[in-house]
């Protein structure tokens, strides 16, 4: 009798782990939506994302923020003197962004003179990586 008890109880945590991984899917599907294509200006020179992003860098009053605006509280600290729920803020709006979002993160993090956390900085360069 316990055997059978347990093997439901089993086998009604498999069917709730599938439900949620679906569920996230299909919230992941929607979150994802088309984005509308533009067709870059007649002068580009086909590394469109790259200009973009001299242009950012080259001009230094463009302060870009991304729902983070709570890290500024963090201006001018060393990036060793974090502790682990300061850490934990970073970690939370690194793994929020796009990909191809994260290099103009770091950017803006940098221009607002906020540093980012020793540790994150491996995590950071392995996502950019991955766009």
């Amino acid at each position: 009798m316990e055997m059978i008890i347990g093997f439901g109880f089993l086998l009604l945590t498999f069917i709730g782990v599938f439900l949620l991984v679906k569920a996230n899917k299909k919230d992941r599907k929607t979150e994802n939506k088309p984005q509308e294509v533009v067709a870059p200006p007649s002068d580009c020179c086909g590394a469109h994302e790259i200009c973009e992003f001299d242009q950012m860098k080259m001009n230094e009053s463009v302060i870009e923020y991304y729902d983070d605006e709570e890290l500024d509280a963090y201006k001018n600290i060393d990036e060793d003197s974090y502790t682990n729920n300061q850490i934990e803020q970073f970690r939370e709006v690194l793994y929020t962004l796009k990909t191809e979002e994260v290099k103009y993160w770091l950017l803006s993090i940098e221009r607002r003179h906020i540093q980012l956390p020793t540790i994150l900085k491996s995590e950071a360069r392995m996502l950019m990586a991955e766009a």
